[in-house]
């Protein structure tokens, strides 16, 4: 009795695994369009994905504009900018931080000031060489990287 009861349940799931597989295939096949990627522009696949094969000779069309609002010259920027302090500047789609390397040469990312637990506006403070959250205190080193809180 017992294998008989086994044996329809086993007969069950079978009978529910091919009608969804053949339900699944049957909709992709009426609807192929939904599952069809649409190409992204190269401003949008350069930002998110920088490293790109599309994006090696790519320049991005937004310069990073100072406080106010006059374009930023690497050239004038490494002259006066010290490796390893973060460099707040505008007009990238968030206020955002570059990274100044040794060289001196700006890194090839920029750290965003959004604190990862409450999306709070953190500052780099320069007496403590790091980032601090206002709503929680937590701390970021100068990669962005948590070092405290």
């Amino acid at each position: 009795m017992e294998s008989l009861t086994s044996a329809k349940s086993r007969r069950q799931f079978l009978n529910y695994l091919v009608a969804g597989t053949t339900g699944t295939l049957i909709m992709g096949w009426i609807f192929p369009q939904r599952g069809v990627s649409r190409e992204a522009n190269l401003e949008t696949l350069c930002s998110l994905f920088p490293y790109n094969s599309r994006c090696k000779d790519y320049l991005p069309g937004v310069a990073a504009i100072d406080n106010e609002g006059t374009p930023i010259k690497p050239s004038s920027l490494l002259a006066k900018a010290k490796p390893g302090i973060p460099l707040p500047v505008e007009g990238l789609p968030q206020t955002t931080y570059l990274v100044i390397q040794d060289g001196p040469k700006i890194a090839e990312y920029g750290i965003s000031p959004v604190c990862t637990h409450l999306g709070c506006t953190v500052a780099w403070v320069s007496e403590e060489d790091r980032f601090v959250c206002p709503c929680h205190g937590s701390q970021y080193d100068a990669m962005g990287r948590g070092v405290r809180g």
